[in-house]
């Protein structure tokens, strides 16, 4: 028996998708995969276990086959990629340094540097193409199609801002919490 859920995550938001499929995996569903840009989770039924769920995000091209090898080892399960994260899972441990896929808080920030990192690779280009847009509507600025475009693009990118604003806000904080002082 199978399932779908949607529900979204946004960049900075991983620690809470690995709780909700923890949670998932509890009530008798493990994760199998997804669809539609990763906003639909699709489960298949199983028996209600404590699983831990463990999210590690690579930058395209940067995976080995000892990467994954080094996972299995640990008694890792690796299931699913989407951009760039990769999912793990395995059988609650009693030992908590087991419960994690890294092995130190210095780990975990490297990693949500690279996320943070990732997501500036997105940001720029469209604040290039705005600023580009910006100065195409100064010189047509008396074209009302130019005018109702400008506003939604201008809206948008404002939107965009706003949720990288809050990714690196968070993101920063996990890093915070995570380095070595």
């Amino acid at each position: 028996m199978k399932k779908e859920e949607l529900k979204y995550f946004g960049l900075s938001d991983y620690l809470e998708e690995e709780q909700y499929l923890q949670e998932q995996h509890r009530s008798g569903w493990k994760m199998t995969g997804s669809k539609k840009l990763g906003w639909v989770f699709v489960f298949e039924k199983c028996e209600p276990e404590e699983y831990i769920y463990q999210l590690d995000f690579i930058e395209e091209g940067q995976v080995g086959e000892d990467y994954f090898q080094l996972f299995e080892d640990c008694g890792w399960e690796y299931f699913h990629k989407l951009n760039g994260w990769h999912y793990f899972r395995k059988r609650k441990s009693e030992d908590d340094n087991e419960n994690s896929i890294f092995n130190d808080a210095a780990s975990r920030a490297e990693m949500a540097k690279k996320v943070m990192r990732s997501q500036w690779v997105v940001l720029l280009p469209i604040l290039i193409v705005f600023s580009s847009f910006t100065s195409t509507f100064s010189y047509n600025s008396d074209s009302i199609f130019w005018m109702i475009f400008f506003i939604i693009y201008a809206f948008l990118t404002a939107a965009l801002v706003v949720l990288s604003l809050r990714i690196y806000w968070k993101l920063n904080k996990i890093i915070a919490e995570n380095e070595p002082i």
